[in-house]
């Protein structure tokens, strides 16, 4: 599992916290709706997102999981989002 580092609180205003926030909310949604857990390795790999870390797999595993297109967009953005941002 491969990541890349990067300053959350330089390239995250308010707004990407909140979006980011609402990412895993929905995740844990998602779980609760099906009675299930949500702590799972790509619910970890967003939490990483908090510390600095995008871990390159995250969207591949959400998909294996078989999270619904809404929040692997969300994701997919997310990703985006840190990659344009990252070294600036």
């Amino acid at each position: 599992m491969s990541y890349v580092r990067f300053n959350r609180h330089q390239i995250f205003d308010r707004e990407w916290m909140g979006y980011h926030f609402e990412t895993l909310r929905a995740v844990e949604d998602f779980y609760m709706e099906q009675d299930e857990s949500w702590f799972n390795e790509v619910y970890n790999m967003l939490c990483g997102v908090w510390d600095g870390y995008l871990y390159t797999d995250i969207l591949e595993s959400a998909k294996q999981l078989g999270l619904p297109t809404h929040i692997l967009q969300r994701i997919a953005n997310t990703i985006r989002f840190i990659e344009t941002n990252v070294n600036k």
